[in-house]
């Protein structure tokens, strides 16, 4: 009989997704116990397997890129942010050799040399000029590995901003010192007449001037450039504004532009909300613009409309030179310009369209940009409707 339970128990044994015999006395105890134990033991694979798979979510969510290979570094494991990296999927390319889909040369040497002490940049799969940082680690017996990979295309997109900004900044600067210089050696080194003193010294003053106009831009920008937007509780009369730009730009014309300034019937009892320093200068910046590039006897048209949404628009039209379209784009770039020469030879900074893009980004509105050569030019602020009401 106990050699009959013995045989009913090892069968069980042998398919343990069974229920366990119903025998009496010793083997059936045995059968319980080992019932028992199957099941704690379910229990903790069940466990293992849900803290694995957290801590694989966790990782898939992470901004870096991460890849598993074994000892054949073939891949075993990929999160979404590396297959993006690298051209992959999740789950076709696994237990494929890295090599065989991966074929940046920089990364296929850096792989099969060992040295991991350092990472290395490679180019970003897709060929949009995107560049990726990757470091490889050894883990577990030494022989597997895991590749972390970092998009870094805004990092070295923004140092070459920073670079290319601060080249900018000592080239504008550069030349007036240069000039500056230049005028002051003259005068310590010549006997020069009164009226070539006085041009001179007038010279001298133009590039000071410059200077000091660039300082204001770039202290201008560095307060606005990530500040947060402004709380919409700070109201300002349409109608105002207008009268000061209308005032700063007959001054800076000197009545060598016929310019009309309009306000619609609502506009001219509209507000707008926000920092009134920074809407006259993001305004006063287009209309000195359209002075500046619009020759003699050009018409310039400044207008300050209500829009059917509640918002407001502010828009500024030129008889200018016009614009290809292949610039528009880089318009709001700092120091970008259509015409270098032009530009200077107008007093241009090469700041004032930056500024008035982060004017307006600041206080949720948009800045569009309409121009044909030959043509004229016409530039738009618009205001959103949280920002213009009109008064009581």
């Amino acid at each position: 009989m106990d050699t009959l339970k013995g045989h009913m128990l090892l069968d069980w044994l042998r398919t343990p997704e069974a229920d366990p015999p119903k025998v009496a006395g010793l083997w059936g105890e045995v059968a319980h116990r080992v019932k028992r134990v199957q099941i704690l033991k379910d229990r903790q694979i069940e466990q293992e397997q849900a803290r694995l798979a957290q801590f694989l979510s966790a990782i898939d969510a992470s901004p870096n890129g991460v890849m598993m290979l074994d000892e054949g570094e073939q891949i075993t494991w990929i999160s979404s942010n590396a297959a993006l990296h690298f051209g992959l999927d999740p789950k076709r390319d696994l237990m494929q050799r890295v090599t065989n889909l991966v074929r940046q040369p920089a990364f296929v040497r850096y792989l099969a040399a060992g040295e991991y002490g350092e990472a290395v940049k490679c180019a970003k799969a897709g060929g949009n000029g995107g560049h990726l940082l990757i470091q490889v680690q050894r883990y577990g017996d030494g022989n597997q590995k895991v590749v972390i990979s970092q998009d870094i295309t805004e990092r070295e997109r923004a140092d070459t901003m920073r670079r290319d900004f601060v080249a900018n900044v000592s080239h504008e600067i550069r030349t007036p010192l240069t000039v500056l210089s230049g005028f002051i050696e003259t005068m310590g080194a010549l006997p020069l007449t009164e009226v070539e003193r006085k041009r001179v010294i007038e010279l001298m003053s133009q590039q000071a001037e410059r200077m000091q106009t660039l300082v204001a831009d770039l202290l201008i920008l560095a307060q606005i450039e990530g500040s947060p937007m402004p709380p919409p509780d700070r109201w300002v009369r349409a109608d105002r504004l207008m009268q000061r730009i209308e005032s700063d730009a007959r001054g800076l014309s000197r009545e060598r532009h016929p310019m009309q300034f309009t306000l619609d019937e609502q506009g001219q009892h509209g507000e707008i909300a926000g920092v009134e320093s920074e809407w006259l200068s993001a305004m006063g910046n287009l209309v000195s613009n359209a002075i500046r590039y619009t020759p003699e006897g050009g018409h310039i048209h400044v207008r300050w409309v209500n829009l059917p949404d509640g918002g407001g628009e502010f828009s500024v039209k030129d008889g200018g030179i016009g614009i290809a379209q292949e610039h528009i784009p880089r318009l709001t770039e700092r120091f970008y310009r259509v015409d270098g020469s032009r530009s200077r030879e107008t007093g241009g900074t090469g700041l004032g369209l930056s500024i008035v893009k982060h004017v307006v980004q600041r206080h949720g509105g948009e800045l569009r940009i309409s121009s044909e050569p030959g043509k004229g030019s016409t530039f738009t602020l618009t205001v959103p409707a949280a920002r213009v009401r009109l008064s009581a």
